[in-house]
């Protein structure tokens, strides 16, 4: 197979794998792979409390991305974070926060239903 040849089939292999998410899966799962390596390796014990506003406020983000399809961002997030576990149950984040939750409320990310609610409108003076 000429060089030519070859170049043009990993180039068309390469767009084949983007166009069906695989590529970005594979970047995501090693971006997360490394993370995890790092974090093991660092040497530096126990990884420091954080802070439960901090988790909150990552679940919303978590939601958010995984909302949008966006998981091997959400991945990379959990794995960085150190809540690589289970996402929060949305009803409990919806308790923490103190919202109402109903049927149109529940099909959009928490982190649009509260943009929405302080988001200020136009027609207002």
């Amino acid at each position: 197979m000429s060089e030519t040849a070859e170049a043009d089939l990993l180039e068309a292999i390469k767009e084949s794998l983007q166009k069906d998410g695989t590529l970005g899966r594979f970047k995501g799962e090693i971006r997360a792979a490394v993370m995890n390596v790092l974090n093991k390796n660092s040497g530096s014990g126990d990884a420091p409390k954080v802070p439960d506003e901090t988790r909150l406020i990552n679940e919303l983000i978590r939601e958010y991305l995984a909302w949008n399809g966006y998981l091997y961002t959400e991945q990379v997030l959990a794995t960085e974070s150190g809540q690589n576990g289970e996402r929060v149950a949305r009803d409990v984040l919806t308790t923490k926060l103190g919202v109402m939750d109903d049927a149109k409320t529940a099909k959009i990310p928490l982190l649009y239903y509260i943009v929405s609610a302080f988001q200020v409108s136009d027609d207002k003076p």
